[in-house]
């Protein structure tokens, strides 16, 4: 069993993001796999899914959107959400709001949302992030 972390970036600030809530998940002991979302195959071994993308426009970036619109997800299956922002941020609320929509169940009760580049406190944050995630692997 792993948690499955899928993210997309346009300037690296939500790639760091998701690097560094795999590393938390590695650091609890736990299986991490990091993928963009053209990488997607499905959740076949998967504990939880935390899925990233930066804020264009308000939305989230379009292979996200197109994950998001394809994304099979089994009833009660734990989703998470991140991301990165310059101005506003929605994108996160977006793609839980849309996992949830789909029979997902939110496994930590707010998005994590970084405006610009990840301080070290952020990282710290996605970190911790990663050990709540890994704590729904129980295999």
């Amino acid at each position: 069993m792993h948690v499955l972390v899928i993210y997309e970036s346009t300037r690296g600030r939500t790639k760091a993001m998701a690097e560094a809530i795999c590393k938390g998940v590695l650091e609890a002991g736990k299986k991490c796999k990091l993928i963009t979302p053209n990488k997607f195959t499905g959740l076949e071994n998967a504990c939880a899914i935390a899925i990233g993308s930066s804020t264009r426009m308000k939305r989230p970036l379009p292979g996200v959107r197109s994950l998001l619109d394809e994304i099979e997800i089994e009833e009660g299956f734990a989703v998470y959400s991140f991301g990165s922002y310059g101005w506003s941020g929605e994108a996160p609320d977006e793609i839980l709001d849309k996992l949830m929509e789909r029979g997902g169940i939110a496994a930590i009760e707010k998005p994590l949302k970084v405006k610009d580049h990840p301080s070290d406190e952020d990282i710290v944050r996605c970190r911790e992030t990663g050990r709540k995630l890994s704590e729904l692997c129980v295999k």
